[in-house]
């Protein structure tokens, strides 16, 4: 009879074992994910993922669909057309001051300063040379805010000082090379094509930010999000991109040269160039996450002074609580 009953509790503890593992190991719901990316380097570790491999040893195909900006990634992750996405910190905020709840936020997986900047006509010295001068942005961008940000410093006023155009960033090299602009801001790849032509140099880039002085962030950092629909509905599959998404950003720390190789397929940069953007990032892996979004939660303070900075300088009309829009429970 003992000898029965140590049996039935060695039995128990390995089935209770068996379906614990089961449940942390769950296969995904749903074996096809569509990704809301672009060439910027924040994307990169999605791209690497799928052309490694990372996801599909998760049981994933993931689909990587291409947008011009973070506002038409987004809109699309919103209206359900798009699953997991990365964007500019300004797009998502925007959305949350609008009250959507129709995406929540992971995690932040880069770390950039120096691939983001003002490039200007080598007769512009300094920020208050600026005056009088015809600078492009695209508008409600990461390089838009660092332009006002840059601007207000030296007591420059957008819309007296000097001409502040509209343009997208694929659209500068002619421009500058037509004489149409004086100076744009822009980022990579686009930054480091733009700090080849002769004749211009970087005025400054996101170190010059306000906020990154005290905080260090900078005017759009990268923010990793998910449709909360589908976060709910398939919460395994969900778990199994975070996996194969970090996977990819450590295989870019340790082995940038076996990434860049594939990476120039999505950028078109030369392997040179790409290997040159990549010595500029750093990768925040997954272990550190948890610090930053939750407890004690610096990046999204820091998001929260970025919310406060956007509605003082007109971009958005109220301050949402940031903290009300991450995802904890995907936080790796």
């Amino acid at each position: 009879m003992k000898k029965w009953w140590k049996r039935g509790l060695i039995a128990v503890a390995v089935l209770m074992t068996a379906g614990f593992s089961m449940g942390a190991y769950a296969q995904p719901e749903k074996v096809t994910v569509v990704y809301g990316g672009s060439s910027w380097l924040g994307h990169y570790p999605a791209w690497v993922g799928i052309e490694k491999g990372l996801f599909k040893k998760h049981g994933l195909g993931v689909l990587f669909q291409n947008f011009y900006a973070s506002s038409g990634r987004m809109g699309s992750l919103v209206a359900g057309d798009v699953d997991v996405a990365s964007t500019g910190c300004i797009s998502a905020i925007a959305l949350m001051a609008a009250g959507t709840k129709a995406f929540m936020a992971f995690g932040t997986q880069d770390s950039y300063a120096t691939v983001e900047g003002i490039i200007a006509k080598e007769d512009i010295k300094d920020g208050k040379a600026l005056k009088g001068k015809r600078l492009a942005a695209p508008f409600a961008s990461s390089a838009h805010v660092l332009v006002l940000d840059i601007l207000a410093q030296n007591n420059l006023d957008p819309e007296k000082d000097l001409t502040l155009i509209n343009l997208k960033v694929n659209e500068m090299p002619a421009a500058l090379r037509s004489g149409e602009i004086d100076a744009c801001a822009a980022w990579t790849p686009h930054f480091n094509k733009l700090l080849h032509m002769p004749g211009h140099h970087l005025l400054v880039d996101d170190t010059q930010f306000s906020l990154y002085q005290e905080y260090r962030i900078g005017p759009g950092p990268d923010l990793l999000v998910v449709r909360t629909e589908f976060a709910q509905q398939y919460p395994n599959t969900c778990r199994a991109f975070v996996k194969g998404y970090f996977e990819a950003v450590d295989l870019l720390t340790h082995d940038p040269e076996a990434c860049a190789e594939v990476l120039v397929k999505l950028t078109h940069l030369s392997m040179a160039d790409q290997m040159a953007v990549l010595r500029d990032i750093t990768w925040i892996p997954g272990n550190q996450q948890k610090a930053l979004m939750i407890e004690p939660g610096e990046f999204v303070t820091g998001m929260q002074q970025l919310a406060r900075f956007l509605v003082k300088h007109g971009q958005i009309d109220n301050v949402p609580h940031v903290k009300d829009w991450i995802a904890e429970r995907l936080v790796p």
